[in-house]
């Protein structure tokens, strides 16, 4: 799982003693969380629990480097990553069943950009249509792997390409800003440029101060706060409400259905 092996992978570089018993503690504490969430896979509340006691755990003051005495971890250490959210998004792609289907791949990969024909010019279409596509920057998400294979009419031998369609492209930080969320909606943009049913999810646990964003002209589908709040001094503890709700939001969206709407049969309109 994506936060075990990042404290793994500290604990082997890690060479002050006082920092690597921080690692080992903060290990044992998500041993537990991995513990419970394999325990419970019919209800989020004792996986929120156990959340919250990380969360929590994760935050302690003493964790945090100090010049004076040069022990804990910078800011920008993976420790205090996100990642442990990412985890908890795993749990529910793999209790929904659609990682049993062919082609399906989750976890942080770059999806498939500007498929496009670009040939040289109308007379070179026969040897070469000039098919390509780029390859956007690693995001955690749900994608279907294709082969994609053409061959120009009258000819005998296909042209075989791989690409990949972003299913659910997951956004993930511990606090939303303005500037974070511009990124995600151009990314979101892009996904959906590339497949149209594409889902983009933003999960945070707090707001910006005094920052809202709306989402009516966005092509970003969903945020959810897991704390409920902005950012502040005092946080309230990870909301059960809110977990629930991601789970839902995945299930809703892998296997949403089309609708046609016959409300004109009564109104004689369609809208």
């Amino acid at each position: 799982m994506f936060y075990h092996e990042i404290i793994d992978k500290l604990m082997k570089e890690e060479e002050n003693n006082i920092n690597r018993m921080y690692l080992q503690e903060i290990k044992l504490k998500w041993e537990h969380f991995e513990q419970t969430a394999a325990e419970n896979k019919e209800s989020n509340e004792e996986l929120t629990k156990a959340l919250n006691d990380f969360a929590k755990m994760i935050s302690n003051k003493k964790f945090k480097y100090s010049q004076a005495s040069r022990k804990g971890f910078k800011k920008n250490s993976m420790v205090f990553s996100p990642l442990y959210l990412a985890n908890v998004v795993s749990i529910f792609i793999e209790r929904s069943g659609i990682l049993e289907h062919k082609g399906i791949n989750w976890g942080f990969q770059s999806f498939s950009t500007n498929l496009k024909f670009n040939p040289k010019n109308l007379c070179s279409i026969e040897k070469d249509p000039g098919y390509e596509f780029s390859d956007s920057p690693e995001f955690l998400q749900l994608a279907q792997k294709m082969d994609f294979q053409f061959r120009i009419r009258g000819k005998r031998n296909f042209k075989k390409y791989e690409i990949t369609l972003p299913l659910l492209v997951f956004h993930i930080v511990k606090n939303l800003t303005n500037e974070d969320f511009i990124r995600f909606d151009y990314y979101a943009k892009i996904a959906k440029n590339t497949f149209e049913k594409s889902r983009s999810i933003i999960i945070t646990e707090t707001l910006d101060t005094d920052y809202v964003p709306e989402l009516s002209n966005s092509p970003v589908d969903v945020i959810f706060i897991l704390r409920k709040q902005q950012k502040a001094k005092t946080e309230e503890e990870i909301s059960l409400d809110v977990i629930d709700a991601i789970e839902k939001k995945i299930l809703d969206f892998i296997h949403e259905k089309e609708e046609k709407s016959e409300a004109y049969k009564n109104t004689g309109i369609i809208e």
